[in-house]
């Protein structure tokens, strides 16, 4: 007699007894376990690819939403470096125009924004500071600076105007009020 290993594991109505005495499967547990060996029926694969279908576009558009908001991010960010750069450089030229160093001191006093503004914007002005030059991807300008001034009260207004770069907002502004360093000592004259 030739012993089945795991013969004590298996329920006893799954075997029966050849002629030569050995327990062998019957026909129906070996019919179920050849159809367990053969794989998922076509109908079981087809809804497997459905919904694999599904979580594929699901996750697509979330990695396309994704990186839309990544570059919009990248640009706002690159626009409001360029505003931040530019306002710095305009408050560094401000704080180097002192009245010691002004020629026309009776001008420079009688309108002291007008004379700040006139000095950030005339290129032949050693305080002169260039506007900032940022161009989206078609190479349209998407930064506009504007510099006016107010006598009463006395100061310059930079207004930066972009385009934002989010679809739901059209344009957006910057406002910064600077007062000029040098007139509180116009009043000693």
């Amino acid at each position: 007699v030739v012993p089945f290993v795991g013969v004590d594991t298996i329920p006893s109505s799954v075997f029966k007894r050849n002629s030569m005495n050995l327990l062998i499967l019957t026909e129906q547990r070996e019919h179920q376990l050849t159809k367990a060996k053969c794989g998922f029926t076509l109908v079981e694969t087809m809804v497997a690819g459905a919904v694999m279908s599904l979580i594929l576009i699901a996750v697509s558009r979330f990695s396309i939403s994704s990186i839309a908001t990544s570059q919009q991010q990248s640009e706002r960010r690159r626009l409001e470096a360029a505003i931040n750069n530019d306002i710095q450089l305009l408050q560094q030229a401000d704080s180097r125009l002192k009245l010691v160093d002004i020629s026309d001191k009776q001008k420079a006093c009688a309108d002291p924004g007008l004379f700040l503004k006139n000095s950030l914007t005339d290129e032949s002005s050693e305080f002169y500071v260039e506007a900032p030059i940022i161009k989206d991807r078609d190479g349209r300008s998407v930064l506009q600076r504007r510099i006016n001034h107010s006598k009463s009260p006395t100061l310059v207004v930079v207004t930066y105007t972009f385009l934002a770069p989010e679809q739901s907002i059209t344009s957006e502004e910057r406002v910064v009020r600077m007062y000029p360093n040098f007139h509180y000592l116009c009043g000693v004259l």
